[in-house]
């Protein structure tokens, strides 16, 4: 999922920037603010700045998540890339 909301990020930069976040993950979000300015719904920049903090520890921790952490990471990503594709339609 969080990798999925990276993608989506580094789409929409691409389109509107002409690039896309190299580095630490957490850069995507000022990349993205960046790109959009004050289209970037505050909303949409916390769903993903959500999600990306819990990147490493889903990725790489020893801590098993729930099934309700699991459930509220889709529905971020789930608005997110809603949103993502109504901005990559224009």
């Amino acid at each position: 999922m969080i990798n999925c909301a990276i993608a989506y990020a580094d789409a929409v930069t691409a389109k509107f920037k002409g690039e896309i976040n190299q580095g630490d993950h957490q850069a995507v979000v000022k990349l993205l603010r960046g790109a959009l300015g004050n289209e970037l719904p505050n909303r949409q920049e916390a769903n993903l700045k959500t999600l990306l903090e819990q990147k490493d520890e889903v990725q790489y921790g020893s801590r098993a998540k729930t099934r309700d952490d699991a459930l509220r990471a889709l529905e971020r990503l789930e608005e997110f890339a809603a949103w993502a594709e109504v901005v990559l339609s224009k």
